[in-house]
C-alpha cells in the first residue's frame, strides 16, 4: 500500500492562513474578523480559503488542534519509553511541556489571556484529562487509600492547568526550566499539616 504525503502547497497555504488568523486575533476577537481580511493577510483568494475551510471557526479549530497535538507530544516526552515514572528520580530537563508553551508563547497568550473566551482552555483541560486518564495508572498504595482516585486525578489536572495558565497570564515571568523543577517538587510534596494565619 502506498503512503500518501500531504501536498506541500496545501501545507503552505494552510500555514499562511493560520499565521494570518493569529495576527488578526492579536488585534480583535474572532467574530470581528472577516474571511476577506484573513485571505488578504495570507495572500490567498477567498476561493482558496473555501477550498480548505467552510468558515473561519474551522480554521481556528484546526489551529487549536495542531497546538494540542504538539502539547500532547511534549506532555508525553518524559515517559514515552518508560513503563513507570518515579518523580523522585525524573530529571527536570525531561519535562519539556513548559518549553512547548514558551516556544508557542504568542498562541497561548492569545488563547488563554484575560481577553479570550474559554473555548481553547476547555479543549486543553479536556486533553489533559484524557492524557492523565489514558496514560497514568495511579495506585492506591501510592496515596491515601481513602482518597477517591477520580477526585485525585481531577485535583492533579486542575493544579497543573492552574499553574500553566497563571504562568502564561503573568507573561511567562519565570524560565521554563524553573517551572519544570517546581512542578516536580510539587508532585513529590505531600502536605500533612498547615499553619493558620491570624
Amino acid at each position: 500500500m502506498s503512503i500518501t504525503y500531504p501536498d506541500k502547497r496545501v501545507e503552505r497555504t494552510q500555514h499562511a492562513l493560520k499565521k494570518a488568523l493569529m495576527k488578526l486575533l492579536a488585534e480583535r476577537t474572532l467574530h470581528k474578523i472577516h474571511i476577506s481580511e484573513i485571505t488578504e493577510e495570507a495572500g490567498v483568494s477567498r476561493g482558496t480559503f473555501y477550498t480548505h475551510y467552510e468558515k473561519k471557526e474551522d480554521l481556528l479549530d484546526e489551529l487549536s488542534e495542531d497546538m494540542l497535538e504538539e502539547m500532547t507530544i511534549a506532555f508525553r516526552k518524559p515517559y514515552e519509553q518508560l513503563g513507570m515514572v518515579d518523580f523522585r528520580s525524573l530529571p527536570a530537563e525531561s519535562l519539556v511541556l513548559f518549553d512547548h508553551f514558551l516556544e508557542n508563547k504568542a498562541f497561548y497568550q492569545l488563547m488563554l489571556g484575560g481577553t479570550s473566551d474559554n473555548f481553547f482552555k476547555e479543549k486543553m483541560i479536556d486533553q489533559l484529562h484524557y492524557l492523565f486518564r489514558k496514560d497514568y495508572a495511579f495506585y492506591f498504595r501510592q496515596i491515601d487509600a481513602e482518597i477517591n482516585l477520580e477526585l485525585f486525578c481531577t485535583y492533579r489536572i486542575h493544579g497543573i492547568i492552574g499553574l500553566i495558565v497563571e504562568w502564561i497570564q503573568k507573561g511567562f515571568d519565570k524560565p521554563a526550566p524553573f517551572m519544570a523543577e517546581q512542578l516536580l517538587h510539587i508532585f513529590r510534596f505531600h502536605t500533612e499539616s498547615v499553619m493558620i494565619r491570624h
